[in-house]
């Protein structure tokens, strides 16, 4: 047989040209290891099928696995060079048959290796006469290929005129004839697929319990029974005398709630007239001349160093000193004093020291005196802005306003939330409006505002079952899925503390069921087990129980993985 090398990039096409255009009959295609030839199985189909209809026999020799078993698919002799080392000759060796010689040419290697492949060559005469056959001469016959480890046999011949001969083989047409490859599945490829199968079992095995342990999850939904409850307007007490609900008089306990608030607010003055303001300020008093306390008289006088009187607004009583260890530490208080007359002079800057005049000529002048720390201002005399009357009526009135949306909105968000507060059973009022007429550098004048909000309230909740209360005289162990309810009729008494008003209320009435101490129950129970705990249920209309995922039989013990869905 003929060798011919198939080059790597070689198509299909041009190697079948190749062995048609060729003389010879017989060929051995040398394929390289990841030549484009190798690449699919149909392009070994369409090489025998071309090398059959043109009378050409082909073989393969390739150490590409991937080719050897392409090539045996396609019913193409294939074998490996490394498996057939130290033979006489290679598949090229055998000869057509000349008609003159039976005599066998063997082909045997020197040493066979583990996972070899056996190459069996028969060959046969050709009918030398007419009825006449020449038997077939069988060359070396070896063992199968055994496990790793197995003790291989040596080779051994079987001769022509020995018994048993194997029957002979007709020749080909061409004369020409190919040795049977037999390539057996490799064990360590089959073993190798057993391993992977038994990994992927034990990762799939691994990643299910994984999907078990940390995602798993139960969910059970419920459905009960649904009974619509209604109830006609009946009147009710809420009152802060009493302190427990009695049902039989309808009475609930009541709070009274209270808050205050007062502010300052500018606005401006759109009068003008000639005014004679006198400076204000305010006065600390030091009594630095004994332990015995003081009291000095409304519009007491005090100087400054330059001559400028201020007279106490209101009467004051001064401190006695301390006294430690013999030295006097004086004592004092703060008042307020306004200028001896009106002006701008009397605006003046803090002072250190305002003596009293009328301690003069006694030991008490030095030892009681006055300090200015801020200085006095205000003075003023001439034309400057003031407010009209309607200018005070209309800043009261926004004063007012402003006092009642602050103290509402702050008093909503401040009493407790489980208590409820009808509309109408609150109350605001305005407890002092004052407004200083006296103008500012500005020519504003100030309102001073003071409002109080009261309120009764009661805790709905109280309400709720006392109504629950009256609906389980027919319908025991029941409790609300859902309820409205409608006031009316209000009439509070701030004065007592109490308030009567009606309800009426329509509502949906399910068995009393505790999803949590259910949850308990639930928790690392079978599927089975889960679903004769729920059919158990009183007052079950319908249910369902899912696992997730689907093949997860046991509920998860660990309760935020577990749901129980009530409706």
């Amino acid at each position: 047989m003929k060798k011919l090398s198939v080059g790597k990039n070689e198509g299909i096409a041009e190697v079948v040209e190749r062995i048609i255009a060729d003389a010879e009959a017989a060929f051995v295609l040398v394929v390289p290891k990841g030549c484009s030839l190798g690449t699919s199985v149909s392009n070994f189909h369409l090489l025998k099928r071309e090398a059959d209809a043109a009378g050409k026999v082909v073989a393969v020799e390739s150490v590409d696995e991937n080719v050897l078993a392409f090539a045996k698919s396609a019913k193409i002799e294939a074998a490996h060079p490394l498996f057939e080392q130290g033979r006489a000759s290679s598949l090229s060796d055998i000869l057509p048959a000349d008609g003159k010689s039976a005599k066998p040419v063997p082909l045997r290697p020197k040493k066979q290796t583990k996972g070899a492949v056996r190459l069996e060559v028969k060959e046969v005469k050709e009918e030398k006469e007419e009825a006449s056959l020449v038997p077939k001469i069988s060359p070396t016959e070896w063992p199968r290929v055994r496990a790793e480890g197995e003790r291989i046999e040596e080779p051994r011949e079987e001769h022509m005129d020995e018994p048993g001969a194997p029957e002979p083989v007709s020749p080909r047409r061409d004369g020409f004839y190919v040795p049977e490859i037999k390539m057996p599945t490799p064990v360590t490829r089959r073993a190798k697929f057993v391993f992977m199968g038994i990994g992927a079992l034990l990762v799939l095995a691994g990643a299910a319990w994984t999907v078990n342990a940390v995602w798993g999850s139960a969910t059970v939904t419920i459905n009960f029974k649904k009974t619509p409850w209604t109830y006609d307007a009946t009147a009710f007490i809420a009152d802060t005398a009493v302190s427990k609900v009695n049902a039989e008089k309808k009475i609930l306990p009541a709070e009274r709630f209270t808050e205050s608030r007062n502010l300052v607010k500018s606005f401006p003055a759109s009068g003008f007239k000639d005014v004679s303001e006198k400076a204000t300020a305010k006065l600390t008093i030091y009594n630095a001349y004994s332990s015995q306390q003081q009291s000095l008289l409304k519009a007491t006088r005090f100087v400054t160093p330059d001559g400028k009187i201020f007279r106490l607004v209101n009467e004051v009583v001064v401190p006695g000193a301390k006294v430690t260890d013999g030295k006097i530490i004086p004592s004092s208080i703060e008042t307020n004093v306004v200028a001896d007359k009106a002006g701008a002079d009397y605006n003046v800057g803090p002072v250190a020291r305002l003596s009293i005049p009328g301690f003069k000529g006694s030991p008490k002048y030095e030892a009681f005196y006055g300090e200015l720390k801020e200085g006095a201002k205000g003075g003023f005399t001439g034309k400057k802005s003031v407010p009209t009357a309607e200018d005070v009526a209309t800043a009261k009135q926004k004063t007012a306003e402003i006092l009642e949306t602050s103290l509402t909105n702050s008093f909503l968000t401040s009493y407790p939330k489980d208590f409820k507060i009808l509309d109408g059973a609150s109350i605001f009022s305005i407890t002092r409006l004052d407004v200083n007429e006296k103008t500012d550098e500005g020519g504003n004048f100030s309102v001073f505002g003071e409002a109080a909000i009261i309120a009764l309230g009661f805790r709905e909740a109280d309400l709720k079952d006392l109504l629950l209360s009256f609906a389980a005289e027919q319908n025991p162990d029941a409790e609300f899925k859902e309820i409205t309810l409608n006031y009316g009729d209000l009439k509070p008494d701030f004065k007592s503390g109490s308030e009567s008003f009606t309800v009426a209320a329509e509502g949906t009435l399910v068995p009393k069921f505790s999803a949590d101490d259910f949850k308990k129950e639930v928790l690392g129970k079978g599927l089975a087990e889960v679903r004769s705990l729920v059919s158990g249920i009183v007052g079950l209309a319908d249910a369902r129980v899912s696992f997730w995922p689907i093949w997860l039989s046991t509920a998860p013990s660990d309760p935020d993985r577990v749901n129980i869905v009530v409706n």
